[in-house]
């Protein structure tokens, strides 16, 4: 395959991937809480990585970076990392994992608002308007009804949108980070911050650590999950949008919705609704828009 058909494959395995973390925080639940399994995936993913980038770290530099980047660096692995994982995995956890996806597709929205707000850019009347069409469509999907009320709001759509909230805070961070570190450097201790940062909220929460629960299978299956996906999602993205456009890059990753709905009927038996599904249309319809607009 040349590195175009390589890249496009690569991003359609993330996608499906990223559907499949969803069915990794379920099958973890089996054994762990929420905080304490998202500590746990991160802290053996950024293990991994370590290992993986070992040859493109700069240790002097990570040691020296400006107090500016220090600060972005750690509200990303926090905010923007941790805290959005964690409630994503909520969210996993109780909603249907196509409208996990449904809604944690409107990403790019909550990042142009940051970005208008943090980065200065400036306001597009077409994005707004696209947003609150979005955000018409979450309401639909969380309600499961066309005429939405907030009593009505699921729990597990709650969640994922203030995952989506918080992981917006990830990707505009990233711009806000000057030139001192690259990318893999970035990404390592992102998520190690995500990983302390994640298990200091555990202890918090007075969440506790069973080893028995590695004898449960479906444990060490959610397990391999989570560490595979947040090892490897990153490099391959990065190489995928090296060899795509923003714009196309961005509308194969929306198949996630796609994979979620497959995944959470043939394994969960999950059926969406006639609302559920317009919702779901008008979230990813006004994502595809929104990508498709100039930068």
């Amino acid at each position: 395959m040349n590195s175009k058909t390589l890249a496009i494959t690569a991003l359609i395995i993330t996608a499906a991937g990223y559907a499949l973390l969803s069915v990794g925080s379920r099958l973890l639940a089996e054994g762990f809480l929420p905080m304490t399994q998202v500590y746990m995936r991160v802290t053996l993913a950024t293990i991994a990585l370590i290992i993986l980038f070992r040859k493109n770290l700069r240790w002097r530099k990570l040691i020296s970076m400006p107090p500016r980047d220090a600060w972005v660096l750690l509200s990303m692995g926090t905010i923007g990392f941790s805290v959005a994982v964690y409630f994503v995995t909520l969210g996993a956890l109780n909603a249907k994992l196509v409208n996990v996806s449904i809604i944690f597709a409107s990403v790019p929205f909550f990042s142009y608002l940051y970005a208008f707000l943090f980065l200065h850019k400036p306001l597009n009347a077409k994005l707004i308007g696209l947003l609150i069409l979005s955000l018409v469509g979450i309401a639909i999907v969380a309600t499961k009804s066309f005429i939405p009320h907030i009593a009505t709001f699921g729990t597990g759509e709650f969640f994922t949108l203030v995952a989506t909230a918080t992981m917006a805070w990830f990707y505009v961070g990233r711009k806000l980070l000057t030139k001192h570190l690259n990318n893999n450097e970035i990404t390592v201790v992102v998520m190690a911050i995500a990983s302390v940062s994640a298990f200091g909220f555990s202890l918090v929460r007075g969440e506790t650590f069973s080893p028995s629960a590695f004898s449960n299978i479906h444990v060490l299956v959610g397990l391999m999950i989570g560490i595979a996906m947040n090892a490897l999602v990153n490099p391959i993205e990065i190489f995928a949008f090296d060899h795509l456009d923003a714009v196309t890059g961005s509308q194969i990753l929306l198949l996630e919705t796609v994979f979620s709905l497959l995944l959470g009927f043939l394994l969960y038996h999950e059926y969406i609704s006639f609302p559920e599904f317009v919702g779901g249309v008008i979230v990813i319809g006004s994502v595809y828009l929104a990508n498709k607009m100039p930068g």
